[in-house]
């Protein structure tokens, strides 16, 4: 979830977690249901947070990523070039490299795809409902426990 945070903004991610749950839980013990309910909506400023940023990350390295493996086709294309037109000699024989070559930049696409199916926001989205589930009715769900 956050392979694109660095390690002070997952320090601080995990500090401002700690403290809407300790908060939280103390707002239920002592029954302050504003506060509870207004603890949700710092829930879902943190799951917007890290939704955004991690998103935003995402679609950086995504593009560096594209750049790279453009740029690495560029350059098996001119190597490749080069070998047939005998301007460099390769000791590895031409059926070999072109081997060599396909399987490589197949293997660097299929990482792409397998990256992309995996990225997910479940843990972005369970923090969104359960802090719009808090802010909004943070107060009858005090109210019913305490009985009042």
């Amino acid at each position: 979830m956050l392979e694109h945070f660095s390690k002070w903004q997952r320090i601080t991610l995990y500090a401002a977690l700690s403290l809407w749950l300790i908060a939280s839980v103390a707002s239920v013990v002592l029954g302050y249901s504003h506060l509870f309910g207004a603890l949700g909506s710092f829930a879902l400023c943190i799951s917007f947070v890290v939704f955004l940023t991690d998103r935003f990350m995402a679609q950086e390295a995504r593009r560096r990523w594209d750049s790279q493996i453009l740029t690495q086709s560029r350059m098996m294309w001119r190597y490749f070039s080069r070998i047939e037109d005998a301007a460099i000699k390769d000791p590895t024989p031409m059926p070999k490299l072109r081997d060599q070559i396909t399987n490589n930049f197949d293997d660097l696409l299929a990482a792409k795809a397998e990256e992309k199916a995996i990225e997910t926001y479940k843990y972005e989205l369970a923090f969104s409902v359960l802090g719009t589930l808090q802010w909004g009715f943070g107060k009858m769900l005090i109210e019913l426990i305490r009985g009042t």
